[in-house]
Order: structure tokens, then C-alpha cells, then sequence
């Protein structure tokens, strides 16, 4: 008799998520992605990764878990691993997000393995495909919110979740004997939160035997400066608590420095943050300035967005094919307009070509930096990055706590533990799962690559 298995092969003990449910020769797998460490990250943008090798290299590095019968033979070489062709399972890939954390290592997957993708997030991918900020190794299959995917006896309904990468997800998962939800990268704080308490509460009306849950923000000491705050944040609630950053706050904040600046407003984004980078043109205009992007930024808008943002081209030897529809649909800008007129403006800047804002020297400037690359604090290239900003005089401000645009708030995590009411709980994305305040749930803390029965909503080592 078939029973439903359960196996965490990655995001136990930080982020990095690889997790199977299987049910008889049914299988599905979510996410799949290298853990985020940028401090001692091999591929640092200067060593280059091989081709033939791609995938001995990356289960040797750590960045895949040796998952069986997802990889082609050949490029197995000599690794111990089962090989898809010799596969016993109907297995489909569903990622959550494009964070490169969920889906960087989906080019190793053999190409005839099914990789679901939101249609949003799809529209993402060829974009970054098309400009040539990611190699095209496979297709995807797309799919919609509330729409379930069936893959033999499991379904999967994916769901809304306020994450700023478009297309982000929750999955309920339901096999015949058991209900599963993963919760993916989720938050309330963002310009959708409503719509995503909403979702939560959708899914408490169904039965959940266990709850696998985005725990990143599980140290709350990180927000609360003493221990009434701690205290608070542990508690399950709807609230923004003191020291908590919502990302319509952190508008308010740049609207509020740049309403009567007559300087040069700049900030520095993710590229895959979609959503924030057409909020960024609506906060522009509510300013009287224009919102212009690099090539790529404008490209991923008018292809994920169809907006038509205005452009502005670096200086340098690059004309991808892509510049030519840009050409063509968006208006361009110029470093000489935006010397002449500042206070009309305001610029996105990537590290890439930080280079461009020496174009605008002696000209009052306020950097702010939300989230973009170099995403952590202490690796060199933010240093380099706050260092060209001094030398400009500009004033900077970092938005630099993850949690703050990509991750639900300890009280808001309590206050979704609380509403599924699972049966089972277990923290992932997180390097402190012992800090979840399961509520009303029993936390379990399963082995990385170990096999657990889920039965009557427990996880049993099989």
C-alpha cells in the first residue's frame, strides 16, 4: 500500500530549498536551488563554471543535493548517483520564485523532466533568457494561481504569496492520503499584503497535516532591540511591529526626502523584483521625475509589464539584440538631460555600471540602495559601492535587511502557523528553525536527505 514520503534534501539549515513528496511511483520536487552564500561563493562573477561538468561540479561543490533520477547519464560521469534513465518515478519540478536560491540549479535537470514555472515568473525567465542574463538550457511549462496541476495521484494548487519576484507561490499539496503546504518565500509587509493575508486564510479552511514554512526571519533578535519587543514579536499577529520596514513605507520614506530636492534622486534595485520596479515609475511620477532604467531593467519591464519605461544607455561597447526594441518602443534619456535638469529625474543604477554616476558629479545626489547587487553587506563589491557614492558626496541609504522586502516578520510567521493549524510544522529557509513559534502546531526537525513517512499529519523515519 502506497503512503506519502517526505525527503528534505536541502533548506533544513539555511536557504537553498530542495524538497520531495512522493506518493507510489508519483513524484514531485520544489524548489531547486543552490544555497545563498555570498561570502564563500565559488562562482564569485570571476571563476567560471564548465559546461560537460556542470553537474559533477555542483553536487561536488555542495550547490545540488545528490537527488536521484534527475540527472541525464552522461553528465553524471562518474558520480554514484541514479540516472533519469533508469527513473521509477513520474516526477514534475515546481519553483516558488525566480530567486536564484529556489531555481539556480534547474539547467542540470535532465530536459525531459517537466518544470513548472507561474506564468508570470515564465515571462520573467525568457526575458532574462532573451537579454542574456541566463542561458536557455530547457522549457518550462507554465501554471496559475488556484489552478491545480495533477501529476499521477498528487495535485498541486499553487497560491498568492507577497513575494517581489512575479509569479511567487504558495503550493498545497494533497496526495490521497495526506495535505501538505509549502509555503515558498512569502510575506505581508509588501504592496500586496491584503491579497496575501487573504490567501492565508483561503488555505486555513482546508486540513493541513503539515505545514513547511519560508522561516528565514526565525531570529527575531534581528528587529527587537530589547526583550518586550522580542517578547512581542514572537506573538501571532497582523501587525507592523516597531522596527519593522513595509515596502510601501520605504517609499513614503524616499518620497519624503526627494518631494523638494532639487538634486538627483538614484536607487539601486534587484532586477528580478519586478513588481518594485514598476512601483518605482509610479513613485517617480507622484514626484513630477521621471523614472529611467538601464537596458536591462527596461527590457524585463516591457517584456514582464508591457511598460514602456525611459531608458538610458551606458557607455560602453554592448548593443545586444535586445536594445533595438527598446529603440523602438521606449523613450530615451541622456546623461546631458539629467546633468541640466536633476531635480526631473529619478535613476536606477546597477553596480555593473556604477561607473555611469560620475557622470553626475558635483551634482546633489541621495543613493538608495533596495536590495540590489551586491545584495549583503561585508563582501567587497558593497564596499566598492559605498565608496563611489562618498567620493560623489551623495547621501546613502541601505535597505540592506533581507527580511524587510522578501520575508514575512516573526509575529506575521506566528499568525500563519497559527491560522493553518497543521498537525506538523517544519522551518526551512532559515539558520535558526529553533526560534519558530510553532503556536497551536508540533515542530518537527527533520534530517537533510532523510526519507520520513507522513502519517496521520507525523513524520516518521522510514
Amino acid at each position: 500500500m502506497s503512503e506519502t514520503l517526505v525527503k528534505f534534501y536541502r533548506g533544513c539549515h539555511g536557504m537553498g530549498i530542495v524538497i520531495s513528496v512522493t506518493y507510489g511511483s508519483d513524484r514531485i520536487i520544489f524548489d531547486f536551488g543552490a544555497p545563498f552564500t555570498p561570502l564563500a561563493q565559488v562562482y564569485d562573477g570571476v571563476v567560471r563554471s564548465r559546461k560537460a561538468n556542470r553537474v559533477k561540479d555542483a553536487v561536488l561543490l555542495g550547490r545540488i543535493p545528490e537527488v536521484p533520477y534527475v540527472f541525464a547519464r552522461e553528465n553524471l560521469q562518474d558520480l554514484d548517483l541514479e540516472p533519469y534513465e533508469d527513473s521509477p518515478y513520474n516526477t514534475a519540478i515546481f519553483i516558488c520564485h525566480l530567486h536564484l536560491d529556489h531555481m539556480s540549479e534547474i539547467d542540470k535537470v535532465h530536459p525531459d523532466v517537466p518544470v513548472y514555472i507561474h506564468e508570470d515568473g515564465l515571462r520573467l525567465q525568457l526575458a532574462l533568457e532573451e537579454a542574456g542574463e541566463e542561458k536557455h538550457y530547457r522549457d518550462y511549462s507554465p501554471f496559475r494561481y488556484h489552478e491545480t496541476v495533477s501529476v499521477g495521484q498528487i495535485r498541486l494548487t499553487p497560491f498568492f504569496s507577497d513575494h517581489p519576484c512575479p509569479g511567487s507561490s504558495s503550493f498545497l499539496i494533497e496526495t490521497p492520503d495526506s495535505t501538505i503546504l509549502y509555503s515558498g518565500d512569502i510575506r505581508f509587509h509588501g504592496s500586496a499584503s491584503e491579497k496575501a493575508f487573504k490567501e492565508i486564510e483561503e488555505l486555513s479552511s482546508h486540513h493541513i497535516d503539515l505545514l513547511i514554512v519560508d522561516s528565514t526571519t526565525t531570529s527575531a533578535s534581528e528587529f527587537a532591540p530589547d526583550e518586550k519587543l522580542l517578547s512581542l514579536y514572537r506573538q501571532p499577529s497582523r501587525d507592523l511591529l516597531p522596527g519593522c520596514v513595509s515596502v510601501p513605507g520605504i517609499y513614503e520614506e524616499i518620497a519624503g526626502q526627494l518631494k523638494d530636492f532639487l538634486g538627483l534622486g538614484v536607487f539601486n534595485p534587484y532586477p528580478r523584483d519586478v513588481q518594485m520596479l514598476q512601483e518605482m515609475i509610479e513613485l517617480g511620477e507622484r514626484l513630477g521625475r521621471t523614472t529611467v532604467y538601464e537596458p536591462l531593467f527596461a527590457y524585463i519591464l516591457l517584456k514582464c509589464r508591457g511598460v514602456a519605461s525611459a531608458v538610458i544607455y551606458p557607455d560602453n561597447d554592448e548593443q545586444p539584440v535586445y536594445y533595438q526594441l527598446l529603440k523602438d518602443k521606449c523613450p530615451s534619456v541622456s546623461a546631458d538631460q539629467i546633468q541640466r535638469h536633476p531635480e526631473k529625474y529619478l535613476l536606477q543604477s546597477s553596480y555593473r555600471n556604477i561607473l555611469s554616476l560620475i557622470d553626475f558629479d558635483g551634482i546633489e545626489g541621495k543613493y538608495y540602495h533596495l536590495l540590489g547587487e551586491p545584495l549583503v553587506e561585508g563582501i567587497k563589491e558593497y564596499g566598492i559601492m559605498k565608496n563611489m557614492i562618498a567620493k560623489l558626496n551623495w547621501s546613502f541609504r541601505s535597505f540592506i535587511n533581507l527580511y524587510s522586502f522578501s520575508h514575512a516578520y516573526p509575529n506575521h510567521l506566528a499568525w500563519l502557523v497559527e491560522k493553518i493549524n497543521a498537525k506538523t510544522v517544519v522551518a526551512v529557509h532559515s539558520k535558526c528553525p529553533e526560534n519558530l513559534n510553532p503556536v497551536n502546531s508540533d515542530q518537527f526537525f527533520p534530517e537533510e536527505g532523510v526519507t520520513y513517512c507522513l502519517r496521520e499529519g507525523k513524520l516518521i523515519r522510514e
